[in-house]
């Protein structure tokens, strides 16, 4: 367990460096691994690998043990769990290969609501360096204090909101002079750069990130597949939120109002069956990576179709199975400012006569109830082509 100082110093700074965390032998393991899982899942333009550029192995890279026990390794996820205050999911498992000449990359913080593994409000990097990162491999550069924890803030909307980051001064940035074996804990929002490599080694390292289970991801959790959930031990396989072969093949909006003080749900019907509003995904391609799981902009379209209506943010709730697929659900609280004006053949249906309704899939009011859980803290989902014009608005 950390000290008391080091959770200080992490809520103080933003980060928090364990030296020399992993020994030999597990270093070895690791490099075995990357010597048989090339990064070929984020290629850098027209670049072949190992061309210069940064390549990314995520996707499949967890059904190797080499790297699964990584994944669950506890001097990874004690501290993570204990830096968060709360147990921890594994988000993504991700290993960064900068090959010789490869550029470095601009100052930046990772709170994205566009991102599977960027949006959830309390989450962090586990940063383990395959190699040095000096200055010939090339260092990543944090600012101390960057990461403005008074930026969240409840503006009444049902979820919190996080106001527009300040960007820290080009001064402000510090070499953590990170080495192979060492174990970097940085929050989500604190700032840091990558300078280029000029050696003639790859820079390679696990940059992992784990949420706090009680602050899901806006989008929806990546959505690791079976094969990734067996290999791990049964007590890794906590760290995962979602696992399914199934794809997600419909998503659906749960909206819900206040009349008289009672909170009420829309729902519509299919073949006299009350079903949530939505339809097929689809794969948004405004902002390309490799981590899916944002279907905002299918929810949207759908949406738009059937009520006439377009929400600014949406937030997740949870994904349920819909036959041979699963169906991924956000919702919205509207408030009473809309324009009065029905939507389409469909019903609201109080808070208190939920558990009795009569649903076409069966899940919808364990929807409800997850929606309405007082425990779990919501950020705002955003379409990849809303953030590219302002990754903060909404």
């Amino acid at each position: 367990m950390l000290d008391a100082s080091q959770i200080e110093q992490y809520e103080r700074d933003g980060y928090l460096i364990l030296r020399a965390r992993f020994n030999d032998e597990e270093m070895a393991r690791l490099d075995h691994a990357f010597d048989n899982n090339p990064p070929l899942d984020g290629l850098t333009g027209d670049a072949e690998y190992p061309a210069p550029g940064r390549y990314t192995l995520a996707k499949s890279c967890l059904k190797d043990p080499d790297f699964a026990f990584m994944a669950e390794h506890p001097n990874v996820v004690n501290p993570a769990s204990d830096l968060l205050q709360d147990d921890v999911y594994l988000t993504a498992f991700v290993l960064y290969d900068r090959t010789p000449g490869g550029p470095g990359i601009p100052i930046h913080n990772d709170y994205k609501r566009w991102r599977p593994v960027g949006s959830s409000l309390n989450w962090l990097f586990s940063i383990i360096p395959m190699t040095d990162f000096d200055e010939v491999t090339g260092q990543l550069f944090i600012a101390p204090g960057s990461h403005q924890l008074d930026r969240v803030c409840d503006r009444g909307e049902g979820v919190l909101h996080i106001n527009e980051a300040s960007k820290p001064s080009p001064d402000d940035f510090i070499d953590p002079e990170l080495k192979r074996g060492d174990l970097l804990l940085m929050n989500m929002h604190l700032w840091h750069r990558a300078a280029e490599n000029k050696s003639d080694l790859h820079r390679v390292g696990l940059f992992n990130k784990y949420c706090a289970a009680h602050y899901p991801p806006a989008t929806g959790y990546y959505l690791f597949d079976d094969d990734v959930h067996n290999i791990l031990s049964d007590e890794g396989k906590k760290l995962l939120a979602v696992h399914s072969d199934k794809p997600i093949a419909t998503t659906r909006l749960l909206l819900q109002r206040t009349l008289k003080e009672e909170r009420e749900f829309f729902f519509v019907t299919d073949d006299n069956e009350l079903v949530l509003p939505g339809g097929p995904t689809f794969q948004e391609q405004a902002i390309g990576d490799w981590d899916i799981g944002n279907y905002v902009a299918a929810l949207q379209a759908n949406i738009r179709e059937q009520l006439r209506i377009e929400t600014p943010w949406v937030s997740y709730i949870g994904d349920f199975e819909e036959a041979s697929h699963l169906c991924r659900v956000y919702g919205y609280p509207m408030n009473n400012n809309g324009f009065p004006v029905p939507y389409r053949e469909g019903k609201w249906i109080k808070e208190s006569e939920v558990q009795a309704a009569m649903f076409k899939f069966g899940y919808e009011a364990e929807a409800v109830v997850k929606w309405l859980d007082p425990s779990m803290i919501r950020g705002k989902a955003l379409t990849q082509a809303q953030s590219r014009i302002d990754q903060y608005a909404y």
